[in-house]
């Protein structure tokens, strides 16, 4: 780029041994330090100072994590919602208190923000005082690997998994409070038992904090094989996964953007979720909503699109033609635009 280079920290979804490994990482450093987090980012802060302090001098850094390092050039900052401001309960206390301490200068000292919705952008504009021409909203996407597939070639990657093709609810995301599970939980235990029997609850997703509750919850539906919790689910099988599925439910109280319901949409796979922050602005109208808080609403929408194939069919229709609207192509060009709207107002091009 003729403005100088761009720094960026990626974040990648571990494989089994690496993701024990860095649990077993971090239970040694909680034991060791009294502060692992805290000590863990000034390390972090170091290494970055050292590595940037050499030959960056017309370089733009863009932070997509939220909190940046110190970086005396330019910075873009790409905050993907407000969920630690809106509603904390969700949320560790550590984090929170991390988020108020520094998220105001970070967007204090930005340059530009990138935000990936526009009910995220309402959000950040409700708590800080950020003007519009400081903001571009870049819309995520679905990659290209989440599209329908046969269940002939769907069937030996989900036997690895235990599942048939069109035969269990998915549901995809973290286990911690703002995905909202128990309501979930609660809606597909009130489904008819020949319905639960034919079409389990499963859930993919990392074990996240505050679980003690939803594993209560989870219990009876675990004991009468109506429910799984697949935990870690190996990436080369997560397509597979989606595209299986007879009904994807995303009932989550709060999200930035929710890509899980675009993959399932991409995968031909209709989609129910709720009516709040991004998802609306996401799912549009190929797919059905309902209020996070009303189990039966949650129920009935499930039990539509399980039991009323014509239904079924309609929205998975809808919801491809409507995840072709996004795609990654757009989000790249809308964000070098960004470069080059910074690079231009620091005098870094030439």
């Amino acid at each position: 780029m003729a403005y100088g280079m761009r720094i960026e920290r990626h974040f990648r979804l571990p494989t089994p041994a690496a993701a024990l490994t860095a649990q077993t990482a971090n239970r040694m450093l909680h034991r060791l330090l009294p502060f692992p987090r805290t000590t863990r980012r000034i390390i972090e802060r170091t290494l970055f100072n050292y590595r940037t302090r050499v030959g960056l001098k017309n370089a733009i850094y863009h932070e997509p994590n939220y909190l940046p390092m110190e970086f005396s050039g330019p910075l873009v900052l790409t905050l993907c919602d407000m969920s630690c401001f809106d509603h904390p309960e969700t949320h560790p206390v550590e984090r929170v208190k991390l988020m108020e301490r520094h998220l105001p200068g970070a967007i204090e000292r930005a340059d530009h923000i990138i935000v990936i919705s526009h009910d995220s952008k309402r959000a950040l504009q409700r708590w800080f005082s950020v003007e519009d021409e400081r903001i571009t909203t870049t819309y995520l996407a679905a990659d290209a690997r989440f599209h329908p597939q046969p269940a002939d070639q769907l069937r030996p990657l989900l036997e690895q998994l235990h599942l048939e093709p069109q035969g269990y609810v998915l549901c995809v995301g973290t286990l911690e409070p703002r995905k909202n599970l128990e309501i979930l939980f609660s809606a597909f235990a009130s489904l008819p038992a020949p319905l639960r029997k034919r079409y389990p609850l499963v859930v993919a997703g990392m074990h996240g904090w505050n679980m003690d509750r939803l594993m209560k919850d989870a219990q009876a539906l675990i004991r009468q094989g109506d429910l799984r919790l697949l935990g870690y689910v190996e990436d080369s099988l997560i397509p597979a996964l989606y595209a299986g599925a007879a009904a994807f439910c995303y009932p989550s109280r709060y999200e930035g953007f929710g890509l899980p319901a675009l993959e399932a949409m991409a995968s031909g796979v209709p989609v129910l979720t709720t009516n709040r922050t991004s998802l609306p602005e996401v799912v549009g109208p190929a797919g059905l909503m309902v209020d996070p808080d009303d189990v039966g609403a949650m129920r009935d929408s499930l039990q539509a699109l399980l039991e009323d194939h014509g239904l079924a069919r309609r929205l998975a229709a809808a919801g491809l033609e409507r995840a072709s609207t996004f795609n990654w192509e757009r989000c790249a060009r809308e964000t070098i635009a960004v470069y080059a709207h910074v690079a231009q107002a620091r005098g870094l091009l030439t």
